[in-house]
């Protein structure tokens, strides 16, 4: 039974918004991961909060993912609080979610929930009424008020045999969340990142101008215009462009099989666990899934993935260089 690690923070709330909470997204993408129905199981070690996406697009992108393959989800909640995101993790189990007795889950907006009983998420209603939040204040429940409604198991196990992971017809996939942060914790976000870029591009701008005032005070005014020859005009034949090259790593390196494309991010395989990888040949076309690349780097984080070493004098990782 092949068993994939998958790590990701849940993010998404705003129902304006067509961008998916990254770690809805990595739900579907390993619940429709095979050919096959598979069973995913998402441990939750930490709280998870609904940052900016929409839920509520995320919630039937997983649901697709669900019923594309017949695949089940398991939810396992380690976390003293599970957190706005593990409750919608909980939702989306559809009654194979496991959490202690002394644990607490967080309650849910109205607008999530009633999005939830229109896909049927609710299990008669008795689900959602237990996570409804009271006058928008961000709440918790008791886990053990959840054993009112009978469809939560009480264990692990029977969860992963009601789910039918017992059989080798159903691999099991393993998820946790949240990722840690591999940037140490930094909280740069998305709008420190933009103010960065436009006070670089103003900067930069600013010289250019600069550059182009000083250049025409030093040039001075251009010379007349040559008289054109009066022979017929040579015009030297276009140079070949040089064969593509490998980018070649620093540092060890592994082989790794590419599970999605990476344009330029995506996700490889590496001893059976799966992991988030970007595409550093920019000059050769990305690999397509079940290709080999070589991929270096430090755990946690994105992986770099490069053309594999039999790429020298082979011509490309997936039909050569990029036209």
């Amino acid at each position: 039974m092949a068993v994939l690690l998958l790590a990701a923070a849940l993010v998404g709330a705003a129902p304006g918004s067509t961008r998916i909470p990254e770690a809805l997204e990595r739900t579907a993408e390993a619940l429709e991961s095979g050919k096959k129905a598979v069973t995913v199981v998402a441990t939750v070690t930490e709280p998870l909060a609904l940052g900016e996406g929409n839920v509520p697009l995320g919630i039937k992108r997983v649901i697709d993912a669900k019923n594309r393959h017949g695949s089940h989800l398991v939810v396992v909640q380690r976390a003293q609080d599970s957190g706005r995101g593990g409750a919608v993790l909980m939702l989306l189990a559809d009654a194979l979610a496991i959490v202690p007795d002394d644990a607490k889950v967080s309650t849910l907006p109205p607008d999530i929930l009633e999005y939830a009983r229109t896909r049927s998420l609710c299990g008669g209603r008795s689900l959602c009424q237990l996570l409804n939040e009271p006058r928008d204040r961000p709440g918790t429940i008791e886990a053990s008020q959840l054993r009112s409604d009978l469809r939560i198991p009480a264990d692990e196990k029977s969860a992963l045999s009601n789910a039918g992971a017992d059989s080798a017809t159903a691999p099991l996939h393993k998820l946790t969340f949240p990722l840690p942060d591999p940037a140490g914790g930094s909280g740069i976000g998305p709008s420190e990142i933009l103010l960065t870029l436009l006070a670089a591009g103003a900067a930069l701008f600013a010289l250019a101008v600069l550059r182009t005032r000083y250049r025409a005070a030093l040039v001075g005014p251009a010379p007349p215009p040559l008289r054109p020859p009066s022979g017929p005009l040579m015009v030297p034949a276009p140079a070949e462009p040089p064969a593509a090259a490998r980018l070649v790593p620093e540092g060890p390196v592994r082989p790794a099989t590419v599970r999605t494309r990476l344009h330029p991010q995506g996700y490889v395989e590496l001893d059976g666990w799966l992991y988030r990888a970007s595409w550093a040949d920019p000059h050769l076309a990305p690999p397509d899934p079940g290709e080999v690349v070589d991929v270096a780097g430090q755990r946690p984080g994105d992986l770099l993935a490069f053309a594999p070493r039999s790429l020298d004098g082979a011509g490309g990782a997936s039909g050569g260089p990029v036209g």
